[in-house]
């Protein structure tokens, strides 16, 4: 709540510069208010929180070799109204000694990759949820194996692919993804992620992913090729999924039960149409009663005991609406009146 604090504070004493200043807050042991995206991540020390406020900034390649919980406001327009989104421009490598850090409610017009050299690579315990990313890569070479494990990606707009390099033990839940997942080999849970999308042919979802689990995840391909979803992959366990293609299993050598194949794309979702994402859109199923996972409720993001959490927003204090008057009344007083919402998760 003290970063919170700080980020009114700051609006308070500078209401003649609110469209120029952005304050940045830190807080370990003590808060610090910074006014450059540089000097607060050039200062960061090991186990500090990082709020990100609404707004465009450059980072070019951040590098993060301390464990850092960065936070932003979030990236759907519905609930960033107030704030603007945070919107980073570049790219996140996440380095050695960075093991258990998280990002959580930042758009990024980039990657996030783990590692950028073979000896700087190997990171444990990184979670990366509610954000809007172009693609995750686990390694530090796209065709080589890395060292990373122990990775959570949950409940992204993933705009184009997860790539493994073959990290060890990787959960992948509850993602909108519109492209796909490729590059493991065991210790891979995919669950409730909604596949959206791929054009011409092929256009895959799953590439090269092998002895992992998948189960109640929506697999909704556009692609012209027959049976286009799935490439090169090898023991897998497919459970309780939804397919547009003609998917029966034993497949390969992949195993399966309780999937549902054949299902239209026409009428499963409340509103989408093109097999792109949009923030208009609406990835409520129409009749979610009728595909069940595992667990006994519905496939897909808005699954689970916790289901996707409307518009991602991220869980710091959020600002739900912002209005400051354009100048001060008679007695020298702005007028500021600000909603905010706490989050419980």
């Amino acid at each position: 709540m003290r970063n919170f604090i700080f980020i009114i504070a700051t609006v308070l004493t500078t209401a003649t510069k609110v469209n120029a200043q952005r304050a940045f807050t830190r807080q370990n042991i003590t808060s610090n208010v910074y006014y450059t995206i540089d000097s607060v991540f050039l200062t960061a020390n090991n186990g500090d929180t990082i709020n990100l406020p609404g707004g465009s900034y450059m980072i070019n390649n951040l590098v993060i070799d301390k464990r850092l919980t960065i936070i932003g406001a979030g990236h759907y327009p519905d609930s960033t109204s107030a704030t603007f989104a945070t919107t980073l421009n570049g790219s996140i490598y996440f380095v050695n000694g960075s093991n258990n850090s998280s990002v959580s409610g930042i758009s990024l017009n980039g990657n996030i990759y783990v590692g950028n050299s073979p000896t700087n690579q190997t990171v444990q315990g990184l979670n990366i949820y509610r954000n809007s990313v172009v693609s995750i890569q686990l390694g530090h070479n796209y065709y080589a194996a890395g060292t990373a494990s122990y990775i959570n990606i949950k409940e992204n707009l993933i705009r184009g692919e997860v790539r493994g390099c073959q990290a060890q033990f990787v959960n992948i839940e509850q993602n909108l993804i519109n492209g796909h997942i490729s590059f493991f080999n065991g210790n891979l849970l995919v669950r409730n992620n909604t596949f959206l999308g791929g054009s011409g042919c092929p256009a895959y979802m799953l590439a090269d992913v092998n002895n992992s689990t998948l189960e109640n995840n929506i697999f909704m391909n556009s692609g012209a090729c027959a049976n286009s979803t799935i490439s090169g992959c090898n023991s897998n366990i497919f459970t309780n999924n939804v397919f547009n293609g003609n998917f029966i299993f034993p497949y390969g050598t992949n195993i399966g039960t309780g999937n549902q194949a054949n299902v239209s794309f026409t009428g499963f979702f409340v509103n989408e149409n093109d097999f792109t994402f949009d923030y208009t859109n609406n990835y409520h199923l129409q009749n979610p009663l009728s595909y069940l996972g595992t667990d006994g409720t519905q496939v897909g993001v808005y699954g689970t005991a916790t289901p996707y959490k409307e518009s991602a927003v991220p869980v710091n204090p959020h600002i739900r609406s912002k209005t400051i008057a354009p100048q001060t009344n008679s007695n020298g007083d702005l007028n500021i009146n600000i909603s905010v919402g706490s989050q419980n998760r």
